[in-house]
């Protein structure tokens, strides 16, 4: 069995919900050269895990994590590795507690993306990983990515990219380099993310993301959520 080194392209932050065409995934994701994806849900992971095992049995070539993003009462978390459900609206602290007596890889994704977000709580969290460039956050002129990236350089965090992708359209837009020894597996991606080998990728803010960050900005209140979902995620 090699042992080589070798960096795959995962996105770690894709939306299988309601609104995604989910079953163009696979295609979307190789046509942007990448090697897998990190599937989510919000607060339901019996439906992430069905999308991925359903993607897992027709493609064996490429890296499907199943995975939900939880409300938690301080923010957002990602967990990862994990087989059951993780319960929402806890404090962040013992959401990560019971990620990790899972087994499971956690995830403080877009930290300062208002009121999902945990914030300045990071400093005091757990977690195994962080999301330092964030698709959804180039929408706002990259501010919340930029901010991430001074304010927690330094912390024992790995740092991973995630398009938070709603729509297909999206996927690849934030992504990670992977750094993986030997065969690819599941496993091996969980335990780069523990490792602190990863390295975040996002690409140049494009004339796409600054229209969209003018839409959303004068766009009446009711009106944001079509605007947000159906133009770009």
């Amino acid at each position: 069995m090699s042992s080589e080194k070798k960096q795959i392209a995962i996105d770690f932050h894709v939306h299988v919900d309601e609104r995604v065409k989910y079953m163009q995934i696979p295609s979307v994701l190789r046509s942007r050269g990448l090697n897998g994806a990190g599937l989510l849900t919000h607060n339901d992971f019996a439906f992430a895990k069905k999308v991925t095992d359903k993607f897992k049995a027709k493609d064996k070539e490429m890296v499907y994590l199943a995975g939900v993003e939880v409300d938690t009462a301080d923010g957002h978390i990602i967990a990862y590795g994990i087989n059951e459900e993780i319960p929402p609206n806890c404090p962040s602290e013992e959401t990560l507690e019971l990620i990790h007596d899972l087994g499971g890889v956690s995830i403080i994704p877009h930290p300062f993306m208002s009121h999902n977000s945990v914030g300045w709580k990071a400093y005091t969290l757990k977690a195994d990983a962080m999301e330092f460039y964030n698709g959804f956050a180039k929408i706002f002129l990259n501010f919340p990515n930029i901010m991430a990236k001074v304010a927690f350089k330094h912390n024992g965090f790995s740092k991973i990219g995630g398009s938070d992708a709603h729509h297909v359209h999206a996927i690849g837009t934030c992504y990670s380099l992977v750094e993986i020894e030997g065969e690819v597996d599941e496993e091996k991606v969980l335990d780069a993310l523990r490792n602190q080998k990863t390295q975040p990728k996002t690409k140049p803010i494009d004339q796409h993301d600054i229209t969209n960050f003018f839409k959303i900005i004068f766009t009446p209140k009711e009106g944001r959520k079509v605007v947000r979902f159906l133009d770009y995620y």
